[in-house]
């Protein structure tokens, strides 16, 4: 006659169960939301509400799985089942971050205000500036080629055209950009000529290193906007640079204004945007006395999205994080109490100790060089895969040094640190999960 399972266990699986249903109406909740919403939020291709509704799915398969093997009757088998299925759960939730975060085309990091049309860049003039007398300059760029030179500076290269009226004089025709690094030397006047409409038309080459300030919080899958800032020749004058529409397509969000075999090592362009920024000085540049802060004429911006190619570099640190994540999994297996298998492995707590230190220096020369590469004072996404490894080392230390005491822990000493074997991969790529929803989620 088969014994009824003990008590508690009935009570564990009451538990799964009750939790399971709560996780499928939470499921059920989020999925409504997220498919209703009549469009993205704004600045974004990807709707928002993700994370709820991967948290709920996640939570869902979790229980599922938890009904199916049944850890709580504590066998071996059915534990390490749970502990594989709860695994592949948290890596698929980090791989369905990964897709939603690659194919999400914001653009909410443009400078100012947007300008998709002539009508927005003149509603934008007449509501800052109304009743000043402005002597506007169509202005157009096209880039072909940019480079990361250092995780603050880029360097662009191409073509900038202005179309004057006869209201506009010498002294106003010309483009300055006030964030080059390299002055104005690398601009080259290109051509100059008459446009098809009867106004003058000036070009020039220009290869100028920009320093701008990058957010790489979410590197190697962040996105940058790498942003042209322009001045007129006459600056802190009644010039204002506008877009020259007249001279692109219908303007969207697209490549609008790119060589189409533009030069990006590393990067891919997805978007380009005008835009107006404003800006308060606390100098006058001479023109006038010190009355009040001076506000200058809308400033020009012409942004490019630029997203990182970053399947290359996610797979190295990945395959390299796999390895020493491996060998710290691979330790367990030699940390024991059993006395009988001490003279094999020469385990002891202090060599125990040595080995966590060995790995925790491996982890922290490797999040150095991440470090190297996003030149920022902030975390990066990458970094916490090396936090969850830092965690992870410390739980196999403390590990050690419990099983090196003479004290008796039952949870230790079932099936020769069984549990801890079981718990490894769960708690690493979960703990690596829940940074990578709070990191993009956030």
């Amino acid at each position: 006659m088969a014994t009824s399972a003990p008590r508690w266990a009935r009570t564990a699986a009451r538990t799964t169960y009750a939790l399971l249903g709560l996780s499928l109406l939470a499921t059920a909740f989020f999925a409504y939301l997220y498919l209703h919403r009549d469009r993205p939020h704004p600045g974004h291709t990807e709707r928002a509400g993700w994370a709820p509704l991967l948290l709920a799915c996640c939570a869902t398969a979790l229980f599922t799985a938890a009904a199916v093997f049944k850890p709580y009757l504590l066998t071996v088998r059915r534990c390490a089942l749970m502990a594989t299925a709860a695994t592949l759960v948290f890596a698929t939730g980090i791989g369905v971050t990964w897709h939603v975060v690659a194919h999400d085309r914001i653009t909410d990091t443009i400078v100012g205000t947007p300008l998709l049309t002539r009508r927005d860049a003149s509603d934008f003039l007449t509501k800052t500036l109304p009743g000043v007398p402005l002597r506007q300059i169509p202005t157009g760029v096209f880039v072909q080629s940019s480079k990361f030179t250092s995780p603050e500076e880029v360097e662009v290269s191409g073509y900038v055209w202005q179309r004057y009226g006869k209201d506009i004089p010498e002294s106003s025709m010309g483009v300055v950009f006030p964030e080059a690094t390299d002055g104005y030397d690398e601009v080259q006047e290109a051509y100059d000529t008459k446009s098809t409409d009867g106004r003058r038309l000036k070009g020039w080459h220009f290869k100028v290193t920009l320093r701008q300030d990058f957010n790489y919080k979410h590197y190697p899958l962040d996105k940058q906007n790498v942003w042209l800032r322009m001045w007129s020749k006459a600056t802190f004058t009644n010039d204002v640079l506008v877009p020259d529409f007249a001279a692109y397509p219908p303007w969207e969000y697209g490549r609008i204004g790119l060589d189409q075999d533009t030069v990006t090592s590393g990067w891919t362009p997805y978007y380009t945007g005008w835009s107006f920024g404003m800006h308060d000085y606390t100098m006058t540049q001479g023109l006038t006395d010190w009355d009040k802060p001076f506000k200058s004429a809308p400033e020009l911006y012409f942004n490019v999205g630029m997203e990182r190619q970053w399947a290359g570099p996610m797979v190295g640190r990945l395959i390299q994080s796999f390895f020493i994540s491996a060998v710290m999994f691979l330790a367990l297996f030699v940390f024991t109490k059993d006395d009988g298998k001490n003279p094999r492995f020469g385990f002891s707590a202090w060599t125990a100790i040595s080995f966590a230190v060995t790995l925790l220096l491996v982890v922290v020369v490797d999040q150095q060089q991440i470090r190297e590469i996003a030149g920022d004072t902030s975390l990066t996404y990458l970094e916490y895969l090396a936090i969850s490894q830092y965690i992870v080392i410390t739980g196999i230390f403390a590990n050690a040094i419990l099983l090196g005491t003479d004290t008796n822990r039952r949870l230790l000493e079932w099936r020769d640190n069984m549990l801890a074997t079981l718990l490894y991969w769960p708690v690493l790529v979960g703990l690596f999960f829940a940074f990578t929803v709070m990191v993009f989620a956030g």
